[in-house]
């Protein structure tokens, strides 16, 4: 079971002289230390201490099942196995759900990849595993590109495991069936508990995306997702209860199923719920609440009638080129300087400009610290904000950003 993408908030003590509070802190340091296992596609992974407990207790949990009941796996029954054998494909197994974890996070990660975002690190806990991010995703449609990446490699890879059970089920590989077996309804319920509609679950990260799609405003859509994910960490806690109480449902060990629920559903509580005191406390800025409206030139602009006619108008290092609202691409001052000053006349702008790209534009919904971030890397330090229409409507540079607070009170990005 996996907590897809959640932030976790890590607490800095106050130093103390006091000896039990400095014992309380190298404990909480202990306990979150973690060990960097390798580098996927640059991206450290990195283990919680932690993690260790959760994979004994799963192999011990998977090895006594296959030691003490009979087993309906698909077309056959397995009888109860060996000690050994039993433990054996239990670590197996472990590993390859923890395998698929990773696998889950990866495709987060490198789904943000695609979306131009850097990912921090990829951390395997207690509860699952998280992809670090080190900036918001710019706009909606990314924002669901990166929720939904996860939860379908999960699928994907319970698909491949249901398959594989039944080619070991044609040569009667029983061990082998165990170990898929267990990995695809894994991965199953992985990928199904994650689209729950809560935030910090993939689903909710979906649904954060739509809200924000529809209203222009991403603290709103936050705050949204918080709550339905407090709803669903109520229900989870509560099905724990249930688990452990119900005189007509038990499963093989309702008392540890019981409390595994509580305590899930207890982290994701404690997460969706300083997610909707935040969003209530502070607003996301957006490009919309700080750009400004674009002084744009037409391509067939001469470099003549920009530095005679524009910047004495216009004093900007960089400028849009569009023509009827259709961005084209930004002239930067800095690239005329290898421009010799006999040809500006004959020069158009056009042919100087730097042709549009990913690293020159924004959405309006687009976070300002992710617009600061990208002009600080674009090498023009300016970018144009186009609609979701392909409409230039605003433009931004650095040192010149001015956030209009009453677009707050609209609800929309302006």
């Amino acid at each position: 079971m996996a907590i897809a993408d959640c932030q976790l908030c890590s607490s800095n003590p106050l130093l103390s002289q006091e000896t039990n509070r400095q014992s309380d802190m190298n404990l909480r340091e202990i306990f979150s230390k973690r060990i960097t296992l390798a580098r996927v596609y640059g991206i450290p992974v990195r283990i919680d201490y932690r993690w260790f407990l959760v994979v004994g207790l799963s192999s011990w949990l998977i090895a006594r099942n296959l030691q003490s009941n009979i087993l309906q796996l698909g077309g056959f029954q397995l009888p109860p196995l060996a000690p050994a054998t039993a433990w054996v494909l239990g670590v197996i197994t472990t590993a390859g759900l923890f395998v698929s974890v990773f696998g889950h996070e990866l495709s987060h990660a490198l789904m943000a990849r695609f979306e131009g975002i850097e990912i921090e690190e990829i951390v395997l806990h207690p509860f699952g595993g998280l992809a670090r991010l080190r900036s918001e995703p710019e706009n909606p449609r990314a924002e669901f590109r990166i929720a939904v990446a996860g939860p379908t490699a999960s699928f994907l890879f319970a698909i491949l495991a249901f398959g594989g059970s039944k080619v070991a089920a044609l040569g009667e590989y029983h061990a082998t069936i165990v170990v898929f077996f267990f990995l695809a309804w894994g991965n199953l319920l992985l990928a199904v508990f994650n689209l729950l509609p809560g935030y910090p679950l993939d689903g909710g990260r979906v649904l954060r995306a739509i809200l924000w799609r529809n209203s222009g405003n991403i603290s709103q859509a936050t705050r949204m997702a918080g709550i339905c994910g407090v709803l669903i960490a109520g229900t989870v806690i509560l099905f724990g209860v249930y688990i452990m109480i119900a005189p007509n449902w038990r499963p093989a060990q309702p008392y540890f199923m019981g409390v595994w629920s509580i305590v899930v559903g207890l982290f994701l509580l404690d997460t969706a719920w300083k997610v909707v005191k935040s969003a209530e406390g502070a607003r996301l800025v957006t490009v919309g609440d700080a750009m400004s409206a674009p002084i744009a030139i037409e391509p067939e602009l001469t470099i003549t009638q920009l530095i005679d006619d524009f910047l004495p108008l216009h004093r900007q290092t960089s400028f849009p080129v569009a023509l009827k609202q259709q961005l084209h691409g930004i002239l930067a001052l800095e690239d005329l300087k290898s421009l010799p000053r006999e040809r500006w006349r004959l020069t158009r702008a056009r042919e100087v400009m730097r042709p549009i790209a990913p690293r020159f534009f924004v959405d309006p919904a687009a976070t300002l610290e992710y617009a600061r971030q990208l002009m600080k890397s674009n090498g023009v330090g300016s970018l144009a904000v186009v609609n979701n229409k392909g409409e230039l409507v605003g433009f931004l540079q650095n040192g010149r950003l001015k956030v209009r607070h009453e677009s707050h009170r609209s609800g929309k990005a302006t």
